[in-house]
C-alpha cells in the first residue's frame, strides 16, 4: 500500500473497511464493483477531507473523531436520511426504540453514527497515518483539497439519489425541522472539534492500559455493539428498554475508558493504533454475520470476505512496524507527528 500516494491509500481504504469488510456490500457480483465508485467518493473523500482539515488546524485525535461524528451525521441525517426514515430500506426502524416527537430510533442512531465515525473514518485515518510514518503534514495542496471536497460532494449526491429513488424508501425526504436540527448539530460538532485545539486534559501519573489490553477492549466493545443491535432492532429478541440501557451503558464505559487512558502520561500513538486494531478485528468477524444475515450464505461472497479479512490482518501486522521501530512523536495536542525534515515536499497537487 505504501507504494501509492497516502491520500489515495486513505481514499481506497475508507470504503473497503467501512462497507466491504463490514459485509454490507458483499463482493462477488458486478453491482458490488460498480457501487465502489460512489462509496469511495463519499467515504474516501470524507476521510481525506477530515484528515487534511485536522492536520491544517493542528488538531489532535479528538478533533478528528468529532469531525468523523459530524460526517456520520451528514451521511445518515442528510444524505441517506436513515435517521428519520422509519422504514429505511425496509429495516423496520419505526418499530423499535423510536422517540415520539423526534421521529428517530435511538438504537439505530447510536449504532449507525458509531460505525461511521469509528470504522468508516477514524480507523482508516489511524491506519494510513501509521503506515506512512506518522507524517502530520498536509498531504494535499489547496487545489487537491478542493478537488477532494468536490468528489466528496459528488459521492454524497450520488448516494442521496440512489436512496431517494429506491422503491423501499418511497422518495422519503426529511422535514424542515429535522433538516434544521441536523444542520445545527453538524455545526455544533464542527465547532466542538475546533474547540479541542485549546482543551488540554490534565495528565495523571497512572499508566495507560497496555496496547494489547486496549485492543481486546475495543474488540469486546465493538462486538457488544453489533450483538446488541443484532438481537435488538434486527431480531427483536431484546426489549426496547433493555437495548437502550445496553447501548447507553456501552457508550458510557467506552467514554470512561478512553478519557482515563488518554489522560495518562504515557499515552501515545501506540495506544490509538491498538484501539483501531481492535475495531478492525471486530469487523473481521462481524462482516460474516452481517453478510449472511442480510443476504444468506453464498460461496463466492464468503470467499471474498475471507480474502478481505486476510488483507485486514496483513494490514494490521504491517501497521505495527513503524510503531515498534519508535517512529513518531507526540505534539503539544497529543497528536503523533514526525519531526520536520528537509526532504522533498510530498504533498499532492
Amino acid at each position: 500500500m505504501r507504494r501509492m500516494p497516502s491520500p489515495l491509500a486513505l481514499f481506497l481504504l475508507a470504503p473497503l473497511i467501512g462497507e466491504y469488510l463490514l459485509g454490507n456490500i458483499p463482493l462477488g457480483n458486478v453491482w458490488s464493483l460498480v457501487s465502489f465508485v460512489p462509496t469511495a467518493l463519499l467515504y474516501g473523500g470524507g476521510a481525506v477531507l477530515i484528515r487534511e482539515v485536522a492536520v491544517r488546524a493542528s488538531g489532535g485525535w479528538a478533533m478528528a473523531f468529532l469531525l468523523a461524528l459530524a460526517y456520520g451525521l451528514i451521511e445518515e441525517g442528510l444524505v441517506t436520511q436513515s435517521l428519520f426514515n422509519l422504514n429505511y430500506l425496509g429495516l423496520g426502524l419505526g418499530s423499535y426504540g423510536v422517540v415520539p416527537g423526534l421521529g428517530i430510533s435511538i438504537p439505530w442512531t447510536i449504532y449507525v453514527l458509531s460505525i461511521h465515525s469509528v470504522w468508516s473514518i477514524f480507523v482508516p485515518i489511524v491506519l494510513v497515518e501509521t503506515l506512512y510514518g506518522l507524517d502530520r503534514r498536509p498531504w494535499l495542496r489547496p487545489r487537491g483539497l478542493v478537488l477532494n471536497a468536490v468528489l466528496y460532494v459528488v459521492g454524497a449526491l450520488l448516494l442521496f439519489a440512489a436512496m431517494y429513488t429506491n422503491e423501499t424508501n418511497a422518495r422519503f425526504l426529511l422535514g424542515p425541522g429535522q433538516l434544521a436540527g441536523t444542520l445545527v448539530l453538524v455545526a455544533l460538532l464542527i465547532a466542538a472539534a475546533f474547540a479541542t485545539r485549546t482543551v488540554h486534559l490534565g495528565r495523571t501519573t497512572r499508566r495507560a492500559w497496555p496496547p494489547a489490553a486496549l485492543t481486546a477492549f475495543a474488540l469486546a466493545a465493538g462486538s457488544a455493539l453489533f450483538l446488541v443491535f443484532e438481537f435488538g432492532p434486527d431480531r427483536k429478541a431484546l426489549p426496547e428498554s433493555l437495548t437502550l440501557v445496553a447501548v447507553l451503558a456501552l457508550l458510557a464505559v467506552v467514554g470512561a475508558v478512553l478519557i482515563v487512558n488518554a489522560r495518562t502520561a504515557g499515552w501515545s500513538h501506540r495506544h490509538v493504533l491498538a484501539l483501531a486494531a481492535g475495531a478492525v478485528l471486530t469487523y473481521c468477524w462481524v462482516g460474516f454475520m452481517v453478510q449472511i444475515t442480510q443476504y444468506g450464505f453464498h460461496l463466492v461472497p464468503t470467499i471474498a470476505q475471507v480474502v478481505l479479512v486476510a488483507g485486514a490482518l496483513a494490514l494490521l501486522s504491517r501497521a505495527r512496524l513503524p510503531i515498534r521501530s519508535g517512529a513518531g512523536m507526540e505534539s503539544r495536542h497529543g497528536v503523533p507527528q514526525k519531526e520536520d525534515s528537509e526532504g522533498p515536499d510530498r504533498r499532492m497537487p
